[in-house]
């Protein structure tokens, strides 16, 4: 292969493979929840709708992956318990976390109006997410004891702040300085003696958050002969139960090992596993779309490229990128995007996994967001997932060649996609037999079958196909506008060749200058 002195930045890569034998938790935490009730108006202190999208949502993610076997959320978080033998995706904890957190947010954009009727969606989620690695039982129910006492205790709180504001006129944060220091116990007595309210009879689902279990039902199917037979079907039951109970742990969700109620549990955070990624290195997040053969085949995209397709995974990218200023430079094609971060950036503390659940997230939901104004006409079949990963490179001749790469790998699939359809939708080869043709040729011979068959010249094809989508921040120092350069706000969008020197001699201050944030 031509371009195979690049192949080597792949061995940056790492696996994130998690320890055997271990319960995987998932959690994901809704990090701009303020900004959306604000934006929204809210119901205060809890609006039914959102906990509907979210308990929806995490259903829906619990239905498409089958190793999942318990959940538990309340307010803008949600918690996915993988079963302790998984071996899904050989147990490699970025892509799991970011295959949840991009369905989850895909399915909060597409669920939204069902139950919010009147009100558009206006501020996209983002999720944090964090994985937790439990060796026994024990840990596990202490852990989940601990997060249905933080929702007790915020939802108390927040329910005595807003029955202060509308019941004693206060402004929310006098109220909040009237319960500074309280106990649990007076925040209930000022609910019962100013606002009329008995705590103990508001909404469970308010108070405990929602416990979602999969469970196993007979159903009737009919077989081949025509006769019924009963056979049993996985299903999604949510519930309202207490974790500090026995009961749940014996009736409900059966544990292996023998467990008690703990009420010092403040040492899980210990099991929490989001690594600092290495100082003065470059970060590269790179987002895949997963299963896009088959998502495309489903909503008829145009082969060999769907222009739309790329819009909307362009529209995706510029979401991210103006979103996180540390974020210097973007290159996509196809399915998949990569963002380089730069070397000095600090941004969120350089955590792993809250970097690459904070822009999966946003990323895919800017993917649905805008999925009617690209596809028009189209409707959105499924919710589409993502899995993203980083890599650290420690120096500019190693992210040069990592980009150089993806954009040799750009060309070599689309020149041979472009070969293929060519041959099938106007040669009339079969797939079979188009796939034969191109068996072992090389670059010339497909540029020969493409100009000789088909009088199609292949550099003449457009550069967003050829060279993919390079998305970069505008040079502070320059105002002018270069033509065939399109300008939004400071970012550039071009399709250009991002493996000779000469983009990176041009410009310059892409890796040389402090990140913007």
């Amino acid at each position: 292969m031509a371009m195979s002195r690049f192949e080597y930045v792949k061995s940056f890569e790492t696996t994130g493979v998690l320890d055997p034998a271990h319960w995987i938790v998932i959690t994901l935490r809704c990090q701009n929840l303020d900004t959306i009730s604000q934006v929204h108006k809210f119901q205060r202190p809890n609006d039914i709708r959102f906990h509907q999208v979210m308990e929806a949502s995490a259903v829906s993610v619990m239905g498409e992956f089958k190793e999942l076997v318990l959940g538990y959320g309340f307010s803008g978080e949600f918690n996915f318990v993988f079963a302790k033998n998984t071996t899904l995706y050989k147990r490699r904890g970025p892509k799991l976390l970011t295959n949840i957190c991009s369905l989850m947010a895909t399915t909060f954009v597409y669920t939204w109006s069902s139950y919010f009727e009147s009100v558009t969606l206006n501020c996209l989620p983002v999720f944090k997410g964090i994985i937790h690695l439990f060796p026994d039982d024990q840990i596990l129910r202490d852990y989940l004891t601990k997060e249905q006492l933080v929702c007790h205790q915020k939802n108390l709180y927040n329910t005595a702040i807003w029955s202060l504001v509308s019941t004693e006129g206060l402004m929310p944060q006098d109220a909040a300085s009237a319960l500074k220091g309280t106990s649990e116990g007076e925040q209930n007595e000022i609910l019962f003696s100013k606002c009329n309210i008995n705590y103990n009879n508001e909404n469970p689902v308010f108070k405990k958050g929602t416990i979602a279990v999969r469970c196993k039902k007979q159903v009737p199917v009919t077989t081949p002969d025509g006769s019924v037979t009963q056979r049993n079907q996985s299903t999604i039951v949510t519930m309202q139960s207490d974790f500090n109970k026995d009961k749940f742990w014996t009736e409900t969700f059966a544990l292996q090992q023998p467990t008690k109620h703990n009420s010092k549990t403040s040492y899980v955070k210990a099991f929490e596993k989001n690594m600092e990624l290495l100082p003065q290195t470059w970060l590269v997040v790179r987002i895949d779309g997963k299963g896009f053969h088959r998502f495309s085949e489903k909503h008829n995209f145009e082969k060999p490229n769907d222009i739309r397709s790329i819009e909307l995974m362009n529209r995706a990218a510029y979401q991210v990128m103006n979103t996180y200023p540390d974020i210097v430079l973007s290159y996509g094609d196809s399915d998949e995007y990569s963002f380089i971060i730069h070397k000095d950036s600090k941004m969120m503390k350089r955590k792993e996994n809250t970097i690459i659940s904070s822009i999966v997230s946003l990323f895919a939901a800017k993917y649905v967001y805008d999925w009617q104004d690209v596809f028009v006409g189209v409707p959105l079949q499924y919710c589409p997932l993502f899995d993203a990963r980083v890599v650290l490179y420690p120096n500019i001749k190693c992210l040069h060649d990592y980009l150089s790469w993806r954009q040799a790998d750009c060309h070599i699939n689309n020149m041979y996609n472009t070969c293929f359809w060519m041959l099938v939708q106007r040669g009339s080869y079969s797939r079979r037999r188009a796939e034969e043709k191109l068996c072992g040729t090389f670059s010339d011979d497909k540029r020969a079958i493409l100009l000789t068959e088909f009088n199609l010249d292949y550099d003449q094809e457009e550069a967003i196909y050829r060279k993919g989508t390079t998305m970069i921040r505008r040079n502070p120092s320059e105002k002018e506008k270069n033509s065939g350069v399109s300008y939004l706000d400071d970012i550039v969008i071009e399709h250009t060749d991002l493996i000779n020197d000469t983009f990176w001699e041009e410009r310059h201050w892409l890796l040389s200058d402090k990140p913007r944030g």
